[in-house]
């Protein structure tokens, strides 16, 4: 069977990694001219990270990784209003792990690594005319048949707005800037998000250095991410009263060497598949980071995917992807369903309602936050 998955990020490496274990060996095609240091930290629950175990890489993982042992929500001003030790609703079944992408990425390229990877390069054509093939041409002006083409290139998935159209993006209004800082005084295995009126500030500690999180509402943002100066300045007028709560703020945003701007906007396509080309990770449901659990559904999705084409052969690809998506669409979209409404409580622009949340922070258990994500874990695809 001759796969295509376009898209190199974690879906996509998953996906091949996977498949190589039925001696398969996919080819890949990534729009990056190489691997670098791009993106940011991410938290893996045990509905993405098990996936690890089958693939023979999970103590590396855990290697490269920090255990998140307390999660705790303040105000924006530094008051603690939650604070829960993640051993008490994840005993049974597994850590949540913070670790960078890059590292991530590492690791499942090495699993990945008999793969045929093409860097640079972009599909510019999907011809499904022939009922037994995907006829796909490269950038490179090449021009192949596949027997399944798997899109794994992200929200912005520019392989599921050709099959399939423009799918509607559900957005939040806000943005959130991500960078990396030192912060060697911040607790290794301490989570802390602070939900603020019209501000949120997050530190996820990872192996060896901090992901800092600051949002803020889209139409208020007046920095050009290009500029660090003006971005810094932004960010630090945004978060004054944390700054001036916790100098550790200050600090962190002081260390910047870039800030990205990243829109809290997530998408969910009508259609996982046409033919025999399919979406996979976020292209086909895309995450908002609210709920931590984007990645882990992308790995666990390409893991399903590949499970679905283990018993079917070139001739029936179709059947396989119909299966998928009866296998995978309820859980992932439930989370996804889980990401939005977390989004409602921790992006607030109304001084009402911020005091009301907080009122309800004090009292409601930080269990009940993700416990239908503790129970997606014990659902079967």
């Amino acid at each position: 069977m001759r796969i295509l998955i376009i898209g190199g990020g974690v879906a996509g490496l998953t996906l091949a990694a996977e498949l190589l274990q039925q001696g398969r060996t996919a080819v890949i095609v990534e729009k990056a001219a190489e691997y670098t240091d791009v993106g940011y930290g991410l938290g893996l629950y045990p509905l993405g990270s098990g996936v690890l175990h089958g693939l023979g890489r999970y103590k590396q993982f855990l290697d490269s990784g920090v255990v998140s042992q307390t999660y705790e929500v303040a105000d924006g001003k530094g008051k603690v209003l939650q604070s829960a030790q993640m051993q008490t609703f994840t005993a049974d079944i597994g850590p949540l792990v913070m670790i960078s992408r890059t590292d991530l990425i590492d690791i499942l390229r090495d699993a990945a690594g008999a793969a045929d990877f093409r860097m640079g390069t972009t599909v510019t054509g999907l011809d499904q005319s022939r009922e037994d093939v995907v006829g796909v041409t490269l950038s490179d002006g090449t021009q192949e048949d596949f027997d399944l083409v798997v899109a794994a290139d992200g929200i912005y998935s520019q392989t599921r707005t050709s099959v399939f159209g423009h799918q509607r993006p559900d957005d939040t209004g806000w943005v959130l800037w991500t960078w990396w800082a030192e912060l060697p005084q911040w607790p290794k295995d301490l989570v802390r998000e602070y939900w603020g009126r019209g501000s949120f500030f997050g530190v996820y500690p990872c192996k060896d250095r901090v992901m800092c999180a600051a949002g803020t509402p889209a139409d208020e943002m007046t920095a050009r991410p290009g500029d660090l100066d003006q971005a810094r300045q932004f960010v630090r007028t945004t978060q004054a009263d944390l700054i001036e709560a916790d100098p550790r703020i200050g600090a962190a945003i002081d260390e910047a060497t870039g800030f990205f701007p990243w829109p809290m906007a997530d998408v969910r396509a009508e259609h996982w598949s046409r033919g025999r080309v399919v979406l996979c990770g976020d292209a086909a449901v895309g995450f908002l980071p609210t709920a931590g659990v984007g990645a882990s559904n992308a790995m666990r999705g390409a893991a399903g995917l590949a499970d679905e084409l283990s018993r079917v052969g070139p001739e029936t690809v179709p059947l396989a992807l119909e299966l998928f998506e009866k296998r995978c669409r309820k859980v992932i979209e439930d989370n996804q369903q889980d990401s939005r409404s977390v989004a409602k409580y921790m992006f607030v622009d109304s001084g009402p309602a911020a005091w009301g949340r907080d009122q309800l922070l004090k009292i409601y258990p930080a269990e009940k936050v993700v416990q239908q994500i503790i129970a997606s874990m014990k659902t079967p695809f």
